[in-house]
């Protein structure tokens, strides 16, 4: 980079770049004292601390015009689109013309329609009336084209950023102003062919998801354009996307909606197939943890046993041992191989709090299930003692407390202590803040003592 005449033309730029390239010198702090680079460059003269640091400058800024340009070059239509603007403006209309149609083709054959693209189709069409008017004061001229580009490009945007906001929100409880979000949903209302761009028509349907989860056809919308659009979104869209819903999924399950999780794994599946849950190649543990959940939870056990062992190399180094052991503990315990389960949960440990105590959970059900009721109880006062130490959101906090309250509660009834099983089954019922799934196990710990 700084060996291009066209970001760098002094030699002693080039010099220095060639010095701290080679031999590792980046990280080795001798070879970076200045003193000593200075004798390379300039090895007859007495060191001069203002040329050094004038020859670090102009190679940061050489190197920094090569980034300019080299980003600038990675977009096709937008260096076309710099290129068209210097003809133009060096009145060199017939080369302008020809960069234009090549744009137009451009345009017309890429199917990426999103809110930086129609930015971008907007400022296309700003050149083509600054070109217009160039040519001839008599000619039409396409503001109209600009409008519908420029609103588009806008409600895009405000969708978008309405459902990032929203995201937002929901986790740090902050509050926005949405500014004129309102008058904008109402004017939608009446512009069914808008809803023709699908970037727009799936950020409408996001954005009413965070806001009405209860209204669940949203969701299914968002799940057929995923479908019919995919050529729509690019892979980082479609992750985020994709993510979304299966988050929407996960929702709707903590609140006892079975079918999700039928609809999450589906959601999983496909975004492995098409390889957009990957991130600069590494599967997040979280996303790791809850595929094998929504597998294990439908018995698709052969599926998983698959999937853990194909993706696992996927995981971060730092995360692979342990996640792989709770996908195999929790894979093993729901199959009912229980003693293979406690092996590998004994052996995890992750700084991770939601993990661990996730985890220990597991062993919750496991020590109740197998009557090791004196490990259950060491389990869950050192679980108590753990998260009264620990800084947590005050929601999960709570979830947890309650579900060592009414594990204590549990392991006291007798069998057939009908009074005992009423008051802990009005307080499994009553609680909202426990996990649908340990609900319905508490419930069925219930039944069976009931008989």
């Amino acid at each position: 980079m700084a060996r291009f005449p066209i970001h760098n033309q002094r030699s002693d730029v080039v010099q220095l770049y060639e010095y701290l390239t080679s031999s590792n010198r980046l990280e080795d702090d001798k070879s970076l004292e200045k003193e000593r680079i200075f004798r390379k460059l300039y090895p007859k003269e007495a060191y001069d601390d203002a040329r050094m640091r004038q020859a670090i400058y102009f190679l940061q800024e050489s190197i920094e015009s090569y980034f300019t340009f080299k980003k600038a070059s990675e977009d096709e239509i937008l260096s076309k689109l710099y290129l068209a603007q210097n003809y133009r403006e060096r009145k060199l209309l017939k080369l302008h013309d020809k960069v234009m149609k090549e744009i137009q083709y451009k345009t017309e054959t890429f199917p990426l329609l999103n809110d930086e693209t129609l930015e971008q189709r907007y400022i296309i069409e700003k050149e083509k009336l600054l070109q217009l008017s160039e040519k001839s004061r008599a000619v039409a001229l396409n503001y109209q084209e600009m409008s519908d580009l420029a609103e588009m490009a806008f409600i895009a945007k405000k969708l978008k950023l309405a459902c990032l906001m929203l995201s937002h929100q929901k986790i740090y409880k902050k509050d926005y102003d949405f500014g004129m979000l309102d008058p904008l949903l109402a004017y939608l209302k009446g512009k069914e062919s808008i809803f023709e761009t699908p970037f727009i028509k799936v950020y409408y349907h996001i954005y009413n998801l965070f806001r009405f989860p209860q209204e669940e056809e949203h969701f299914f919308e968002v799940k057929k354009d995923l479908h019919n659009y995919d050529y729509a979104f690019n892979n980082a869209e479609k992750s985020d996307l994709y993510l979304i819903a299966i988050n929407y999924c996960i929702g709707r399950m903590n609140i006892g909606g079975k079918s999700f999780v039928r609809e999450a794994f589906e959601l999983y599946k496909k975004g492995l197939e098409n390889n957009i849950l990957l991130e600069s190649g590494f599967l997040s543990p979280l996303n790791f943890r809850n595929i094998v959940t929504a597998g294990t939870t439908l018995k698709e056990f052969d599926w998983v046993s698959s999937f853990i062992e194909e993706y696992q190399q996927y995981l971060g180094p730092e995360y692979r041992d342990n996640f792989v052991k709770f996908a195999l503990a929790r894979l093993y315990f729901e199959q009912g191989d229980y003693d293979r389960a406690q092996d590998l949960l004994i052996q995890f440990d992750i700084d991770d709090i939601l993990i661990n105590l996730t985890a220990k959970t597991m062993l919750i059900r496991l020590y109740y299930e197998k009557d090791e009721f004196l490990a259950l109880e060491s389990l869950l006062d050192s679980m108590r003692a753990y998260i009264n130490r620990k800084k947590m959101l005050a929601y999960h906090k709570m979830s947890f407390k309650e579900l060592i309250s009414a594990s204590k509660r549990l392991i006291k009834i007798q069998f057939n202590d009908r009074k005992k099983i009423e008051v802990l089954q009005n307080q499994i019922n009553n609680s909202r803040i426990l996990p649908s799934h340990m609900k319905e196990w508490f419930m069925e710990q219930l039944k069976k003592l009931r008989r």
